[in-house]
């Protein structure tokens, strides 16, 4: 051994992993003036989708799908919104462009839906609840007409080997800068998978993402589920998990769900849990009160884990590391 680290290339991105699609590529603008006829149109965000308003009569948005969506995918999507209609839930109801479901452009698939004006909740404890209340009916919904023919889509941590996959990925791609924060993760993800072992958790057709943004609020006081894009069949706790680990600080409020509040009153997860049991098609069971703190800390930990794919740095890795610990330090507390 000489003492000196040879230093070597970061690995490339996996193939699958294409950029969202872009309105300066020229196959994607010319579809986008096509569609738009001379309208005006704008891009209202999305981090996986391009998703452009027209601003025709009627509004309509143009979604153009991240290169791994394959044309089954999206073409089982659309049947499940169109089911979604005859139900209490509300979704975007596909629309058909130019005489078909889909169009193919730049190696994409693209479609068209319904614009649905609505507004973003302000996050309070009351739209909190409310968003609970919705992923209830949300499951419910999902559970009464689904069908087995949807494909799954692209998951990166449906087992705990895609994670430690993940790690060895961003350990690399970050170089040797990242390793007390990678055995950090590979420490996480050892106890997790432990204690995951030990639960048997309910399996059901599940939104993938659900979070305020993705849950909006109409003009009459209804609500909207957009972005279904991640829509499977996975422990549903998976949402219950990913929507209470997002949730920040609300205004005057330090809340029991976000580990570093420190004062104010006090919002209990069983408020919000107790809101989602309320419409839900099912209580939870004991065993997914169990695996909670492990759900809640699985959410950071992936994101630490994928730093080296979505080109974020070892700050960001160390940050949300910073966040899944938090949430596992106190699985007495959440777990009972």
């Amino acid at each position: 051994m000489t003492g000196i680290e040879v230093s070597t290339p970061p690995p490339p991105l996996p193939r699958w992993f294409g950029p969202r699609a872009s309105p300066d590529d020229s196959a994607v603008s010319a579809l986008i003036d096509r569609v738009a006829r001379g309208a005006g149109w704008a891009d209202i965000g999305g981090s996986f989708n391009l998703n452009v308003r027209i601003d025709a009569e009627p509004l309509v948005v143009l979604r153009i799908h991240r290169p791994w969506v394959t044309r089954g995918r999206v073409a089982g999507l659309r049947r499940l919104r169109e089911r979604l209609q005859r139900t209490q839930v509300r979704v975007a109801r596909p629309i058909r462009i130019f005489g078909s479901d889909l169009v193919r452009v730049a190696d994409r698939w693209a479609e068209l839906e319904e614009f649905i004006d609505h507004v973003q909740p302000p996050a309070t404890q009351d739209s909190y609840v409310r968003l609970f209340e919705e992923l209830g009916r949300l499951h419910a919904a999902l559970k009464a007409v689904w069908e087995p023919s949807l494909p799954e889509p692209l998951d990166d941590h449906r087992t705990f080997g895609q994670l430690r996959y993940s790690i060895g990925f961003t350990r690399r791609r970050l170089g040797p800068s990242s390793e007390p924060v990678v055995r950090r993760m590979r420490q996480l993800t050892g106890e997790l998978s432990r204690l995951r072992k030990d639960v048997e958790l309910p399996f059901a057709p599940i939104h993938g993402d659900y979070r305020l943004g993705n849950a909006v609020e109409l003009s009459d006081g209804s609500w909207i589920t957009l972005d279904l894009d991640f829509v499977r069949v996975r422990e549903r706790l998976y949402d219950i998990a990913g929507a209470l680990s997002l949730i920040r600080d609300l205004p005057g409020i330090a809340t029991s769900l976000n580990p570093g509040a420190q004062s104010g009153e006090w919002l209990e997860p069983r408020l919000l849990l107790d809101a989602y049991e309320r419409t839900a098609p099912e209580p939870l069971t004991p065993d997914e009160h169990r695996w909670l703190p492990g759900a809640l800390a699985l959410v950071p930990l992936h994101w630490a884990a994928t730093a080296g794919l979505v080109g974020a740095g070892v700050e960001e890795a160390e940050s949300a590391m910073t966040a899944a610990e938090a949430w596992w330090s106190r699985r007495s507390e959440l777990s009972s």
